[in-house]
């Protein structure tokens, strides 16, 4: 009987888990090369808008060239618009919302809508805890967020993202940073809200000069809520792009849609279909530089 060829074992297990192991290290390679290219270390904004939640909640507006910081303060009891038909919180019980819906993309919405702003990334600790309290963080008693609250606290970060916070508050002094006062803009029932009197009062503020430099206007397409489309169109007029027109259809369906007559998309428009998670298309928007049709985002972001 002829023997069959066998590859010698020891050489085959040998170059197998050579194989198997640069596999692994390229796959490895590639994760981290993603993590760090998306991270805010290549975000071409130039400000960068985070969000720590806890009994002491603060919104950081950090300006990455021009060295112009601002924040805000959120005392527990002041109540804010969740977005996603939630309707008014407070801002000591979104927290324990958040645990229970399993849905922590609602700080981003939420925080987003409350200072008509892009918050970039959010870090909280995962509790059920409700916080009260009318006591505020001002220019005397505010604190930078620790170590271990930008390195081990929950998180729509990647590492790249915490190193880069990190290093943004790193040998920086609270008197560099100014206070956003939004007290005086309070309603009866103390809800904290954005109305045009606040627009007016800090418009300009949290502008992204590459947006400005851009010059995109954009249209808002949506089908049931004026109101939803409203606010979105407050985050992006926040950030420094101008809104030209609302407009109700009855034709908007499945997923948003950004929409430029252009070869190569505009920072502008990557970003809005960025941010709100918007698919980019060419086309040939009739009244602005860039078309948005809602679609199910009007439902994720819907204010009550």
């Amino acid at each position: 009987m002829k023997k069959k060829f066998q590859f010698p074992n020891s050489n085959f297990q040998t170059y197998g888990k050579y194989i198997i192991g640069l596999f692994l290290i390229l796959l490895f390679g590639l994760v981290i090369f993603q993590q760090y290219s998306s991270s805010l270390f290549f975000q071409k904004k130039d400000r960068v808008n985070v969000v720590f939640y806890g009994k002491n909640t603060v919104y950081y507006s950090l300006g990455k060239y021009d060295g112009v910081h601002y924040f805000i303060s959120f005392y527990p009891d002041v109540k804010v618009k969740v977005p996603g038909g939630y309707g008014n919180y407070r801002v000591g019980g979104l927290g324990k919302l958040v645990v229970l819906e399993k849905k922590s993309d609602l700080f981003r919405k939420t925080f987003s809508v409350t200072t008509a702003s892009t918050v970039d990334r959010y870090f909280y600790t995962a509790s059920t805890d409700i916080y009260y309290g009318k006591e505020e963080m001002d220019e005397d008693s505010l604190s930078f967020p620790s170590f271990k609250d930008i390195f081990f606290s929950t998180s729509n970060s990647n590492v790249f993202d915490r190193t880069f916070v990190f290093f943004q508050f790193l040998g920086k002094r609270v008197r560099q940073f100014s206070e956003i006062d939004y007290k005086s803009l309070l309603g009866t029932d103390e809800e904290f809200f954005q109305d045009k009197d606040f627009a007016k009062k800090y418009q300009g503020f949290l502008y992204n000069r590459i947006y400005r430099k851009e010059k995109k206007t954009v249209q808002i397409q949506y089908e049931k809520s004026y109101k939803t489309a409203l606010f979105i169109s407050k985050i992006i007029e926040g950030d420094g792009i101008r809104t030209v027109d609302l407009s109700d259809t009855n034709f908007i369906k499945g997923t948003c849609e950004v929409i430029e007559d252009a070869e190569t998309f505009s920072q502008t428009a990557k970003d809005i279909s960025g941010f709100f998670g918007c698919n980019l298309k060419r086309g040939s928007p009739a009244s602005s530089d860039i078309l948005m049709k809602l679609g199910s985002v009007e439902k994720e972001w819907e204010i009550l």
